[in-house]
């Protein structure tokens, strides 16, 4: 491995980065003895492979299909919202032998040892998904859902037609981008009826984005649902597969609630998990098909908001298992058909708290999870017996484990990392413990000569005690310190400081350290993974407690390092643009440069689900609106300031700089500007990508 002693705006552009050759993407197939995974044997493209467990040894089944097919709108689209930067296969399934894998709107599949071949006739099918008995594939054409057949790419139309604005079988946007929901259908395990999901958005204005990067200038539009604005209606429904054709819909209240989750019981009923608009109220319901009658078997109220469980699973007696945090940090929740709920939390003091259910063994009473642990640093399996309560950490080497656990939990493949080595995966066996490696990474930090992040924390103003870290400058100081620079997100639902080897390979942190800045990470108050009560102080009020405990960041690094505080710089994309601009506007005493990418201006201008759940609405919280603005804060602006936005960005609205840009010019304020014509929210392309990272690290070394 080349070292990276020197690295260059080209190393930092790359993808993937050093040691990201990694697999992912594990299924077992149904006896557990086969794993198959998607891996890049070079470059940024992902072919599929088999791992045999009881030889030990890998097959190549499917490379990405040859030619010059781009992905299509509604793929683009999905991988937005997953953030998903590699290319090749990005997605398959297995089911009984049968091997199904969409590309760039086709559909390939193989039986056995038969060669891959592509479905005849079915071009453009969205989300589509093989039948629990391998047979059929499901999936939405024209906004329809259907059954086809793979032999010979005949369809069975299984909705009565959509039109414009009107889907069956799709996640609506705000599923997909803020709720952690990407399918609209759901099979019933026998194959024998489909729930589905019927989205009426016909009441929500079209959002125009116009594309001029090109010959011609197009536009393309988005029925964006912006805050205190209408959502989409969803109804839900379930149609059985064979004979009658009629849909039979649930009555729920559909205008204020938003549905999160749908399980399949054993038996053929459906737990349905759903949550109200303000997400103050969480609801599990279960809709029992023959009597049609929907019964609430477990709710949830909070006074701020309450976060959706990662996932669920249901035992073959109807019990549901899933996740709350009713009580604090998340814990395993237990809820009876009978609507009988109990909390199962660990012994001791364990910091433990629950990511997402992964897999259940019934026979022993125990759910593996994946965890978090040492103030959330780190990631681990944990197994937790349900009837006992007891809980076993079984991958005890400090770092993060990424783990898929087989659906017999016969084995699991853990993936394992830390600031020191790139990710090893390993198969265990779970009854034996026999460990195998499945893909070995000889890459190291050493390897690489990079510099180590060093971790830190320290407590501010109530007691909460924050995570941080550092990579320190090369060489020596010079007298006045070193200047530091903050990379910074500081929102919801993300965290930034794990040991973990992507903290190692930041190689934009690493190339500022190589030229003498200092650079800052802080996960604070706000950030995820520590709970509610850490979490929720954004209630109501955005960039306010944030900005504080980044200040305190900077204060307690240059109490430990040798850092001139006359030379602070920020920089963070999407809620991370929106900080760095609030650390210029209201804090210009401490940060005197920043690069702001992709910023929310105007929470007012962003999506319901999100926005509402921390800031309600404008009309029942428009103080908060205002503070949280930057609109009216334009004229406070004294230091560099380097702005980037893509103009097709369909997250944050290119709409967010330019009307910051127009306060600007209203305000008589400087700054630089860079516009990526063809960028959405997510930069791709090494041109793009190389242009953006290029300017945003000449601009610190000019002005810092």
């Amino acid at each position: 491995m080349t070292s990276l002693r020197h690295i260059r705006y080209e190393d930092i552009a790359d993808f993937p980065k050093p040691g990201g050759h990694v697999p992912t993407a594990f299924q077992f197939s149904e006896d557990g003895r086969r794993v198959y995974y998607l891996f890049p044997a070079e470059g940024a493209e992902l072919s599929l492979w088999v791992y045999d467990t009881t030889q030990g040894t890998h097959r190549l089944i499917a490379r990405p299909p040859i030619g010059t097919a781009v992905d299509t709108f509604d793929e683009e689209m999905r991988r937005q919202r997953a953030r998903f930067s590699w290319g090749g296969i990005s997605h398959y399934e297995w089911q009984k032998g049968t091997l199904l894998i969409p590309m760039h709107g086709r559909l390939y599949v193989q039986r056995g040892d038969e060669e891959l071949r592509q479905v005849p006739g079915v071009d453009g099918v969205v989300d589509p998904t093989l039948s629990p008995d391998g047979t059929c594939i499901y999936g939405v054409m024209e906004g329809n859902l259907c059954r086809i057949d793979p032999d010979h790419g005949t369809l069975n139309w299984l909705t009565p037609g959509a039109e414009e604005g009107v889907t069956y079988g799709l996640a609506e946007y705000a599923a997909q981008e803020e709720l952690d929901r990407s399918h609209g259908y759901w099979v019933s395990p026998d194959g024998g009826a489909v729930a589905l999901a019927m989205v009426d958005e016909r009441h929500i204005p079209k959002f125009p984005i116009v594309h001029q990067d090109g010959d011609t200038v197009w536009s393309e539009e988005h029925r964006y649902p912006f805050v205190g604005q209408a959502n989409a209606v969803v109804r839900l429904g379930i149609r059985d597969t064979e004979g009658s054709s009629q849909i039979r819909w649930i009555e729920w209240d559909s205008h204020e609630r938003y549905l999160i989750d749908v399980l399949w019981t054993a038996k053929g009923d459906l737990l349905v998990l759903t949550m109200a608009r303000s997400h103050q109220e969480m609801a599990w319901d279960r809709y029992d098909r023959n009597a049609r009658h929907l019964r609430r078997v477990y709710e949830e109220r909070a006074e701020r908001w309450i976060n959706r469980p990662a996932r669920s699973v249901v035992l073959k007696d109807g019990t549901l298992l899933s996740s709350t945090e009713r009580d604090g940090q998340r814990r395993l929740l237990r809820v009876t058909p009978d609507g009988v709920w109990h909390v199962v939390t660990p012994q001791g003091e364990a910091d433990w708290a629950v990511l997402t259910l992964l897999a259940a063994d019934e026979p022993s009473c125990t759910v593996y999870v994946s965890a978090t642990r040492n103030r959330a640093l780190e990631r681990c399996l944990i197994a937790i017996q349900w009837d006992t309560g007891v809980w076993t950490d079984l991958t005890p080497e400090p770092g993060t484990h990424f783990v898929s656990v087989a659906p017999d939990a016969s084995g699991w493949v853990d993936q394992h990392s830390d600031f020191d080595h790139a990710p090893e995966t390993h198969y265990i066996a779970g009854h034996d413990r026999g460990r195998l490696v499945l893909r070995d990474n000889p890459v190291s930090r050493q390897s690489l000569d990079l510099a180590r992040p060093e971790l830190f924390h320290f407590a501010v103003d109530d007691g909460t005690v924050l995570n941080g870290l550092v990579y320190r400058p090369l060489g020596d100081k010079p007298k006045a310190g070193w200047p530091l620079i903050v990379s910074v997100y500081a929102g919801p639902h993300a965290q930034m400081v794990v040991n973990d080897w992507n903290e190692t390979v930041d190689l934009q942190a690493q190339y500022l350290a190589q030229r003498g800045f200092m650079v800052m990470k802080l996960d604070s108050r706000g950030s995820f993974n520590r709970g509610p009560l850490f979490e929720q102080v954004l209630y109501h009020h955005f960039g306010d407690v944030e900005l504080r405990d980044q200040v305190a960041g900077v204060h307690y690094v240059a109490e430990h390092w040798p850092v001139d505080l006359s030379r602070v710089g920020i920089f963070g994309w999407s809620y991370g643009g929106y900080m760095t601009l609030r650390a210029l506007l209201m804090a210009p005493e401490v940060f005197s440069v920043g690069v702001a990418g992709a910023p929310v201006t105007d929470f007012r201008w962003y999506d319901t689900a999100y926005t509402e759940r921390y800031l309600g609405t404008d009309e029942t919280n428009h103080a908060g609106y205002e503070d949280s603005s930057l609109i009216n804060k334009a004229d406070r602006l004294q230091g560099k300031l380097l702005l980037i936005h893509g103009m097709v960005d369909e997250n944050v609205h290119f709409r967010h700089s330019a009307a910051l840009i127009q306060a600007f010019i209203n305000a008589g304020k400087d700054f630089d500007l860079v516009v990526l014509p063809g960028s959405r929210h997510m930069v791709q392309g090494l041109a793009n990508t190389l242009y953006r990272t290029r300017r945003t690290l000449q601009y610190f070394e000019d002005h810092l």
